[in-house]
């Protein structure tokens, strides 16, 4: 009888701490709720009640615990008391529905809590990412993309994020999962290529850039961007069809012109694998005319552009010298007064597209130089002593 009498006590026992975890649960729950909405003690009571034997199996104290953390972010007051406040909500909410499936908040958790704070999550990669921490951003996107993969605008966040926290890995891997999500937009196809060439890997970019192509033949950036990418490998050949193509779809820009004249005017002047020149044949001086042509038209659009004033002077000054080389190689004095008249005239045909050069980047070292060759061979005294003064001062 007495053995009895002491199970029943060990019993009530029992029971009575059981039911004191219960009432730490149901504590912590009256902390959280108005009127109290004391968060810091509220906190205490359920951290306490989620690691205890008793009670940690309850999907009661995981919800609540779900709606403390969630509470505790939103607080000013109370937010200092945990680093991952919303994750560890998201995650209490999850292991409440995984203790019971059929618990009496699901419908809320799956439709309110957790889409809820995802959405804070979210808000803090934007919060993040304007003020410039990539990496927080990039974390926070990151952890979204758990609750929902495969969504193309969390998915787009993470990869930009990444590409401006320098994680180039992890920008690449979200960019080609954007390709493969049928995402609607050459940049990401751009962006994914251009991180391929900071990497130097100029085979992946332009295969990258091609596939941008197909998808959208019509926009010229992504054609822009596969003729870069073709002159960096120094595929003129190639470039130059995709370059009259984009002319014929922006005939207004210079930069266009000045690229394929600069491509023609390459081919035009051929070299060995040594870099020596090699002899000039009709297809050749073909190339050389288009070069002169496309100058021409560049500067039509645009009188004033450095580059194509430069580089039409300097095509014309090339094809002086190579006219004054064949000369000075003549055994008749008569041939040569003759061939000395017209390279003399073809050295002042360059000398206005380098003086306009010069005239619009007064300090550019190239252009002085050349100038101050041109001047040597025209006898200009005067302007010869100016911009070797010019260079002089620049050292």
């Amino acid at each position: 009888m007495k053995r009895i009498s002491l199970i029943l006590i060990a019993l009530c026992m029992s029971s009575g701490f059981v039911f004191s975890q219960k009432a730490k649960v149901r504590s912590a729950y009256n902390f959280y709720k108005d009127p109290y909405n004391d968060y810091g003690k509220a906190k205490e009571a359920i951290d306490e009640a989620v690691v205890n034997e008793q009670s940690k199996g309850m999907a009661e104290a995981w919800y609540y615990r779900g709606l403390i953390y969630s509470a505790l972010y939103t607080s000013d007051s109370f937010k200092s008391l945990c680093n991952q406040c919303l994750e560890t909500a998201v995650e209490s909410f999850q292991k409440a529905n995984e203790l019971d499936p059929k618990n009496q908040w699901i419908d809320e958790i799956n439709t309110f809590r957790i889409p809820q704070v995802k959405q804070l999550i979210f808000s803090s990669g934007v919060s993040s990412f304007n003020s410039g921490n990539f990496t927080k951003a990039l974390s926070d996107f990151e952890y979204v993309l758990k609750l929902s993969p495969g969504d193309t605008t969390v998915t787009l966040n993470s990869a930009i994020s990444a590409e401006n926290a320098g994680n180039k890995e992890k920008a690449k891997l979200y960019y080609k999962q954007l390709t493969s999500m049928n995402y609607n937009d050459d940049h990401i196809f751009m962006s994914l290529s251009n991180i391929y060439l900071q990497e130097k890997d100029t085979v992946n970019a332009l295969k990258t850039i091609r596939e941008a192509r197909k998808l959208f033949p019509d926009t010229l950036r992504v054609l822009l961007s596969e003729i870069n990418i073709m002159l960096s490998m120094n595929q003129q050949q190639e470039a130059i069809g995709a370059m009259e193509t984009a002319i014929i779809k922006d005939p207004q820009n210079q930069n266009l012109y000045l690229a394929l004249g600069n491509a023609y005017d390459n081919l035009g002047h051929p070299k060995d694998e040594k870099g020596n020149d090699m002899a000039r044949t009709a297809e050749t001086e073909a190339y050389s005319t288009k070069a002169e042509d496309l100058y021409k038209k560049g500067l039509l659009i645009n009188p004033n552009s450095f580059e194509l004033n430069f580089n039409l002077g300097a095509y014309y000054f090339n094809q002086a010298s190579e006219m004054e080389n064949r000369a000075n190689a003549m055994k008749s004095t008569a041939d040569y007064d003759k061939a000395k008249i017209e390279f003399d005239k073809k050295y002042k045909e360059c000398e206005p597209f380098l003086e306009k050069a010069l005239e619009v980047n007064p300090t550019d070292t190239g252009t002085l130089s050349s100038l101050k060759l041109l001047y040597a061979r025209t006898k200009e005294t005067e302007k010869y002593n100016m911009v070797k003064a010019k260079l002089e001062n620049q050292k």
